[in-house]
């Protein structure tokens, strides 16, 4: 009955219930980023503020659904105060809800937690889940007030396949490259993760994110990752002639049997070496060795025309929905919110539209 169904909110990982790992792992929708580690990390190395809900049926752990406050992304510029937040399942990663039991009645609880954990500003829930299976709670999230929308990607591939069939299936000019840079005596490596490897590696990464104005995530992430997860974090290092040319980072999700590329440590100077494309192969054949069954190259605009979507896109592998989720917690500003979101995108879609055609977008290169 529901009534037996109590609800927790945790301000912090450092307070989940110890089954917390014990559902992710049972679960069809288990993940790395459910789990404590992960949440940890998020928490100490972003600052970010966890509200995670718990739901107990007499003291077992039936239900469970990890977020964080953000900032809702707006085009200008507003005061901290001022800022309109939002509950994110979960970001940096991927999150929602995971249920066992009776579905409905716990799906309930855990919603009104959520609806508990939406204060101090917060406009709106978003869930943002890796794994499809998530679609079967799509008629209790739709009941509920969530909206889906598909406005990112992953491109997964195939690791249960032959190596040739993979290989195979990349681009020519990706097998080009590769093959240039084995022949060119590029070797891959697994460093340990001292403290002086995670420096150099976090140099490249952060000297690649500032060369195309992305969101660079501070060292004390990267340190929170390594601490916090262990052997789950696996940096690949290429070699050229005794210089380091370039760094992956990469992301062992061991529930869902995935290998998942998370950042790259590329210098500009390098590109012309092409060691993501034999940092790419090395992975790749060192994750099928260990029996993982896909090899996840990261989220990805949904544009075919994005090119980081066309780069990633040359090394085979199937195009998966990240399947998003919102539901607006302050009706009147999220309805608002939401218009004006629409018509932002709609113009800066017709902009870069404009600028592609005027042949002036410039290609990101390697990542």
């Amino acid at each position: 009955m529901s009534s037996t169904l109590s609800l927790d909110v945790h301000a912090s990982a450092a307070t989940l219930p110890p089954a917390w790992n014990d559902v992710v792992a049972r679960s069809r929708l288990g993940t790395v980023f459910a789990r404590t580690e992960w949440l940890r990390a998020v928490e100490r190395g972003t600052g970010a503020e966890p509200r995670h809900v718990a739901v107990s049926r007499d003291g077992t752990l039936v239900g469970i659904c990890p977020n964080f406050v953000s900032e809702l992304d707006l085009p200008v510029s507003l005061p901290a105060g001022l800022r309109p937040r939002e509950l994110v399942s979960v970001s940096p990663g991927f999150g929602g809800p995971i249920v066992t039991g009776d579905y409905d009645a716990v799906f309930d609880r855990l919603l009104e937690g959520v609806r508990a954990a939406a204060t101090g500003g917060v406009w709106d829930h978003r869930i943002r889940a890796l794994d499809g299976d998530v679609s079967q709670y799509s008629e209790q999230l739709d009941a509920r007030g969530y909206v889906p929308s598909v406005p990112t990607c992953q491109l997964v591939v195939d690791l249960t396949q032959p190596l040739d069939a993979i290989f195979e299936s990349w681009d020519k000019d990706r097998r080009r490259t590769a093959r240039k840079a084995r022949e060119a005596g590029m070797s891959v490596s697994q460093p340990d993760p001292t403290s002086g490897e995670r420096e150099a590696f976090y140099d490249a990464y952060a000297a690649m994110i500032d060369r195309v104005d992305g969101v660079r995530f501070a060292p004390a992430f990267f340190d929170a990752l390594f601490e916090a997860l262990g052997d789950r974090i696996v940096l690949f290092r290429a070699d050229l002639d005794g210089e380091a040319v370039g760094w992956h980072c990469y992301l062992r999700d061991d529930e869902q049997d995935d290998l998942h590329h998370f950042f790259s440590g590329l210098r500009e100077e390098h590109f012309g070496h092409h060691p993501s494309s034999r940092l790419h192969e090395a992975a790749m054949e060192w994750g099928r060795e260990q029996g993982f069954s896909t090899y996840n190259f990261g989220e990805s605009n949904a544009d075919v025309t994005e090119g980081g979507f066309r780069y990633k896109s040359q090394y085979g592998g199937e195009v998966l929905p990240v399947l998003t989720f919102e539901r607006g917690l302050a009706r009147g500003r999220w309805a608002v919110y939401r218009a004006a979101r629409r018509a932002y995108r709609t113009l800066g879609a017709r902009s870069e539209r404009r600028v592609r055609l005027a042949g002036r977008t410039p290609d990101p290169g390697e990542t």
